[in-house]
């Protein structure tokens, strides 16, 4: 089904009419059009980024329900909750605001969340303790399977919410100026403004620490050693092999060059890991502009 053929609930479309209200959007056919995309942009998103991180669609979930969640509501705001810790003492809750920012979400960060009550689609979701009171009512309750290991749903839990916010904050672009061209999101200043917030450093400590890190990974790669990237792989060095002068095609112009003679030397080498492989598959394609 396109996008176009798919439709709002009535009480979806009354509420994204308040968001283009408050926006400063035109009260038009063609803004509600595009609202509704993104929307559905959205919702796409975040069903594929649960169904590759094996998470559970719910209606309704216990507020002392141990596993860690992920709450989506009708403005496309995300309450990312990880999984209650042993002690009872609250789980970490983060509260991402993402209607039509357009250049880092709006974050709210607790350690020690709580929720009211029992979380259920079509209603607010309350807390008790956390960054937010409450929410605008719930799209979608994602949890994880019980089964997973605590430690693991809470790197699924900052994963998912690290994904979706910045994938729909590029979304947002579509609609706050429709067929601009927009710097490239994740650039070094975006980025260290972004994980600043997120784990309540200043921007200083933030770009050291990701400077520090970028020149470990150099000198490791320098001293010819193999350089772990987590989950997306390694670094690594090898031999490139010496190379005779030889004429070639430009496969832009097709004319005839000269390729002048290279000794052999050592090249820098990325392998990307199987999971990273196997994530990219599952992500849906969104083209060579960023767009849904």
């Amino acid at each position: 089904m396109s996008e176009n053929a798919r439709v709002l609930n009535t009480a979806i479309k009354a509420h994204l009419q308040g968001l283009i209200r408050s926006s400063g959007l035109p009260e038009t056919e063609d803004s509600l059009a595009v609202m509704t995309r993104i929307w559905f942009g959205k919702k796409d998103m975040f069903e594929a980024q649960i169904k590759a991180l094996d998470m559970r669609e719910l209606e309704r979930l216990s507020a002392d329900d141990p596993r860690g969640v992920l709450l989506l509501t009708w403005s496309g705001s995300l309450l990312s909750m990880g999984p209650l810790r042993g002690d009872r003492s609250g789980r970490r809750t983060e509260y991402a605001s993402i209607e039509l920012r357009t250049d880092v979400p709006h974050l709210a960060l607790s350690e020690q969340g709580e929720l009211e009550s029992d979380p259920t689609v079509g209603q607010p979701a309350t807390l008790r303790a956390g960054p937010v009171s409450s929410t605008s009512p719930l799209l979608t309750i994602a949890a994880c399977d019980p089964a997973v290991p605590p430690e693991e749903q809470e790197k699924r839990i900052r994963e998912a919410t690290i994904f979706l916010t910045n994938g729909f904050v590029r979304i947002n672009r579509t609609v706050t100026s429709p067929g601009r061209d927009f710097p490239e999101q994740l650039t070094i200043k975006s980025i260290v403004t972004y994980l600043a917030r997120k784990n309540e450093l200043s921007q200083k400590q933030t770009r050291q620490l990701i400077d520090d890190y970028h020149i470990m990974l150099e000198s490791g790669l320098l001293l010819g050693l193999r350089v772990p990237l987590g989950k997306m792989g390694r670094l690594s060095l090898r031999k490139r092999p010496a190379r005779k002068a030889r004429v070639g095609i430009n496969p832009a112009t097709g004319d005839t060059i000269t390729l002048k003679a290279r000794p052999e030397e050592q090249a820098p080498r990325m392998a990307f890991s199987r999971l990273l492989k196997d994530r990219v598959r599952q992500t849906p394609f969104t083209g060579s502009g960023g767009e849904p």
